[in-house]
């Protein structure tokens, strides 16, 4: 059987839809402002939180609001924390950070889509 990929649901419908505004961003020389954008609001409808195999609701992809600020995610503290506390919170940040990092990388292999 073929791998179908990440991208399967709502996440490819909306990069499918960005197809044409990327394929435009490269001939017009802003590719990587394009695909920063993308992944901005492309984690504004899928938080990194979200399992790969879970959509959105359709009312939850209408009521994003792109204009709205990303929330931005903090260190833990060491300071307010028990050891253990920190240690576990610490563990938590960086897995999130490299997940998104992954995401981010996989979305950035393809110069492209064509």
């Amino acid at each position: 059987m073929v791998n179908p990929g990440s991208f399967q649901g709502a996440r490819k419908e909306f990069l499918l839809a960005e197809k044409a505004a990327y394929k435009e961003a490269v001939a017009g020389g802003y590719a990587r402002d394009a695909l920063a954008n993308i992944q901005r609001r492309f984690f504004k409808r899928f938080p990194i939180n979200l399992p790969l195999s879970v959509d959105p609701t359709p009312e939850e992809l209408a009521a994003v609001d792109d204009d709205v600020p990303e929330v931005e995610y903090e260190a833990p503290d060491e300071d307010r924390m028990l050891p253990d506390e920190f240690s576990a919170a610490m563990k938590a940040f960086e897995d999130r950070q490299r997940l998104i990092q992954f995401r981010k990388d996989v979305s950035t292999v393809v110069p492209c889509l064509s």
